[in-house]
C-alpha cells in the first residue's frame, strides 16, 4: 500500500479551477439576485437600530427634563409649604396678641368702671352721712332747745352727739 504523499499534499489543477469558477458563479448570481435586497435589509435594519437609539436618546433627555422638573416643583412646593406654615404662625401670633391686648383693655376698662362705681358709691354714703349729720344735729339741736342746761351739760351734750356720729 502506496500513499501518494505529494497527491495529497497539492490539490489536483483542474480541481481547484472548477472550485474557483464555481465559487465565481456562486459570488455572480448572489450578487445579482441578493446583494440588493440583502443591503437594503442590512440598511433598514441599521436604519431601525439607529432610530431606536435616537429614540432612546430622546426619551433620556426627556426624562431628564422631567426629572429636573419634578425636583424644581418639589423644591417650590415645599417652600410654599414652608411659608404658609410661616404665615400661619404668624397670623396665630398676631391673633394672640390682639386677644391679650383687648383682655387688658377689656380689664382695665373693667377697673375703670369699677373704679368709677366705687366713687360713686364713696359719694353717695357721703351725701347719706350728711343727711344723717344733719338729721342728728337738728335732734340735738331740739334737744338742746327744749332743755335749759348749762355749758357743762352742752358739752357732755355735744360730746355724745360725736361719739354716736363716728360710731
Amino acid at each position: 500500500m502506496s500513499i501518494d504523499v505529494a497527491g495529497k499534499l497539492f490539490p489536483n489543477l483542474a480541481t481547484i479551477v472548477i472550485q474557483l469558477l464555481s465559487t465565481g458563479v456562486l459570488l455572480i448570481i448572489f450578487r445579482k439576485f441578493f446583494w440588493a435586497p440583502t443591503q437594503k435589509y442590512f440598511q433598514k435594519r441599521a436604519d431601525f437600530i439607529e432610530s431606536q437609539i435616537q429614540d432612546a436618546k430622546t426619551s433620556q433627555q426627556k426624562a431628564k427634563q422631567l426629572m429636573l422638573e419634578s425636583e424644581e416643583q418639589a423644591r417650590q412646593s415645599a417652600k410654599e409649604y414652608h411659608d404658609i406654615i410661616e404665615q400661619a404662625k404668624n397670623d396665630a401670633l398676631k391673633i394672640h396678641e390682639d386677644l391679650v391686648a383687648k383682655a387688658k383693655e377689656e380689664a382695665t376698662r373693667k377697673l375703670e368702671q369699677a373704679e368709677r362705681e366705687i366713687e360713686v358709691e364713696k359719694q353717695q354714703a357721703r351725701e347719706d352721712m350728711k343727711k344723717e349729720m344733719v338729721n342728728i344735729a337738728i335732734e340735738a339741736a331740739t334737744k338742746v332747745m327744749s332743755k335749759e342746761m348749762n355749758s357743762k351739760e352742752n358739752q357732755q351734750m355735744v360730746e355724745d352727739f360725736v361719739d354716736q356720729v363716728v360710731h
